[in-house]
Order: structure tokens, then C-alpha cells, then sequence
């Protein structure tokens, strides 16, 4: 029953996950839930969710719509703070990960809420295209820091900060949004699959199920655009809020 439920969680994560970013928030407690060694908890995350968000970029890849050469060096940004951030990880108590955390997203959900209609037109050209590049450029290597760091929610960053600051569209933004993920997935997924920290097995067999749940979202993401986006980055928002204030009150 254990491994039901946890493979329907990892299901509904990856579904999360590939719309609005997120999907952490499901499979850790899950996890933890499960009963894995809380050491191994950020890299078989890590494992799981990079399978799932390998789909959901790969089925998004036509909505990029940037030159090669920036979306290279925003993928080189994400490899490389994510490892920074894996390292740190090390370094940090998780209290102290909790804290930093409730600090970010509440101003991630008054932004979204706020800017509910963002992103019907793109405003790279308003913003100039050189400052948007700079932009997307520190948001890449901010939130891949905080995704090898810690995680839950990077996907969510990751579009609305290119969407607020780089002055992206919504659908663009999210698929970008994928290929980030997916790279500082990558990157961070390797350092802890140096440091001993990944439960092979669980995190192959729980992947799979995120990849179902990838596909689903894939699928009705691309059916019903930012009308279905927009709403589940808002969700997904107050949830990371709701789940660590709850973790935090403990």
C-alpha cells in the first residue's frame, strides 16, 4: 500500500511539475513519508523529478523560441550553481532551509496573484532584448543555486521570475522554465550521485511514475495553454506556502 500510494503521489507530481513547477513539494514529504533515510531524500528527489521534467522539456522544446546560443548559456548558468547549491547543501541545518524558504514564497505568491493576467504579450522587446538576456542569465543561475540547494518550487521561479523580470510570455516562459529545471536537475543530480546521497532503485521506479504524471500535464498543458498554466502557478504557489508554514509550525 506503501508503494501505491507513493507511485500515485509521484504520478501527481509530475503532472504538477510539468504545468506550473512544484511538484517537490508533493515528493518530498512523500518520501519522507515513505520512510527514506532523510540523507537520501534530496538526491533521490533529485533522480525522480529529473526523469519527469526530461519529458515535460522535451514536449515543450517547440515553445522556446530563443536563439541557441542564449538558451547554451542559460543551460551552462543552471549546471554550475546547481552544483554550488548542492554543495551547500551539505552546510546547511534544514531549519534553516525552512526559514530562507518562507522568506521567498510568500512574495512569489503576491506576485503571481497580483499579475494575474501576466504574460498574453511578450514584453522582451519593452523590456530590450539585451536586458532581458541579462536577466534571464541571473535568474538561471539564482534559482539553479536554490534548486541544487534545496528544490521545491524552483520550477515555479523559474517561470515567474522570467516572466516578471525578462519580461517573458507565459507559455514561452514556462517552457523555458522546463529546460533550466531540467539542466540544474542534471547537474545537482550528478553531485549527489557523488556524494553517496541517492537511493538508485527507489528513484529509477518512482521516476517512471513521474514521467506518467509529465506526459498527462504535457498533454493538457498544451490543449488549454496559459489558460490551464496560469491558474497552476497560483496553486502551486499558496501550496509551498501552506506546506511549509505547517512544516515550520512543527
Amino acid at each position: 500500500m506503501d508503494f501505491i500510494l507513493l507511485s500515485v503521489l509521484m504520478t501527481a507530481a509530475g503532472f504538477v511539475n510539468s504545468l506550473a513547477g512544484g511538484g517537490g513539494i508533493i515528493t518530498m514529504p512523500a518520501y519522507l513519508a515513505f520512510g527514506l533515510n532523510p540523507l537520501f531524500i534530496l538526491g533521490t528527489n533529485k533522480m525522480s523529478s529529473t526523469m519527469g521534467t526530461a519529458v515535460a522539456a522535451y514536449k515543450f522544446r517547440k515553445n522556446f523560441k530563443i536563439s541557441r546560443k542564449l538558451l547554451k548559456v542559460l543551460s551552462v548558468h543552471a549546471f554550475v550553481f546547481a552544483a554550488i547549491g548542492a554543495g551547500l547543501s551539505r552546510l546547511v541545518p534544514a531549519e534553516y532551509l525552512k526559514f530562507i524558504i518562507l522568506i521567498v514564497v510568500p512574495y512569489m505568491a503576491y506576485f503571481v496573484i497580483k499579475h494575474s493576467n501576466l504574460g498574453h504579450v511578450n514584453k522582451r522587446l519593452s523590456v530590450g532584448i539585451k536586458k532581458s538576456n541579462r536577466a534571464a542569465k541571473i535568474i538561471s543561475g539564482a534559482v539553479a543555486c536554490y534548486d541544487g540547494f534545496f528544490g521545491p518550487g524552483s520550477g515555479t521561479m523559474y517561470a515567474v521570475f522570467l516572466i516578471r523580470y525578462a519580461g517573458f510570455e507565459i507559455v514561452q516562459a514556462t517552457a523555458l522554465a522546463k529546460a533550466l529545471n531540467l539542466a540544474s536537475n542534471v547537474f545537482a543530480l550528478i553531485c549527489f550521485l557523488l556524494m553517496g546521497r541517492v537511493d538508485l532503485k527507489l528513484g529509477f521506479t518512482m521516476g517512471l511514475f513521474n514521467i506518467l504524471g509529465s506526459a498527462l500535464g504535457v498533454y493538457i498543458g498544451k490543449r488549454k495553454g496559459a489558460a490551464v498554466i496560469r491558474p497552476m502557478l497560483i496553486f502551486v504557489t499558496i501550496l509551498i506556502i501552506v506546506k511549509f508554514i505547517m512544516d515550520f509550525s512543527k
